[in-house]
C-alpha cells in the first residue's frame, strides 16, 4: 500500500525535455528511469542549478493532484533545460517569419521571454505578440501560433486568447 504524507509533495522525475516520467518516484518506484521512453533523453530528479527536488504530485489531507511539468524551479526560480529549449526554438522561429521586417522579429524576439515568465512586461509582449502575428498572416499566425503558446505562463495564454 503507497505511503502518503497527509500534506506534500512528492518527488518527481522529468526527462530533459520535459516529460513527467512519474509524479511520485517514492511510491512508483518501477517507473523510474534513466532515459525517457517518449524521446530517449536523460531524466533527472531534481533542479540541475540548485538540486531542489522536482515537485511531484501534490497530496493535500489525502487527496492528491497529479503534477504537470513545471516551467522554473521553485527553489532558485531558473528556467529548467526543457523551458530554456522551447525558449530558445521559438526565437529561432521568431527569426524566420517571412512578413516581418528585421526590426520586427527582434521585438517578436524580446517578447519571448516576457510571455515566458507571465511578469509585469506581459501584457505588453502579448499585445506585440497579437498585432505581429496578424501582420504576419494567418498561416504563418497558426503555426507559430502553437510554438509560443507552449513557451508562454498562464498568464500570458490569458492575455494572448482573451477572458
Amino acid at each position: 500500500m503507497p505511503e502518503y504524507p497527509e500534506t506534500g509533495y512528492m518527488t518527481a522525475e522529468l526527462c530533459l525535455n520535459g516529460h513527467v516520467i512519474t509524479g511520485d518516484t517514492e511510491n512508483e518506484p518501477e517507473k523510474t528511469s534513466k532515459f525517457c521512453q517518449e524521446c530517449g533523453a536523460p531524466t533527472l530528479r531534481a533542479c540541475p542549478k540548485c538540486g531542489a527536488s522536482f515537485r511531484g504530485d501534490h497530496v493535500y489531507q489525502g487527496t492528491i493532484t497529479w503534477m504537470i511539468a513545471p516551467s522554473y524551479c521553485h527553489g532558485c526560480g531558473r528556467a529548467f533545460p526543457w523551458t530554456t529549449a522551447k525558449i530558445k526554438a521559438a526565437k529561432e522561429y521568431a527569426a524566420e517569419i517571412e512578413g516581418l521586417d528585421d526590426a520586427e522579429r527582434k521585438q517578436l524576439q524580446q517578447a519571448i521571454d516576457d510571455l515566458a515568465a507571465g511578469g509585469p512586461r506581459t501584457e505588453l509582449a502579448a499585445s506585440r505578440f497579437k498585432r505581429l502575428m496578424k501582420k504576419a498572416g494567418v498561416a504563418v499566425g497558426g503555426r507559430v501560433y502553437k510554438v509560443f503558446v507552449d513557451v508562454a505562463s498562464d498568464v500570458a495564454k490569458k492575455a494572448i486568447m482573451g477572458p
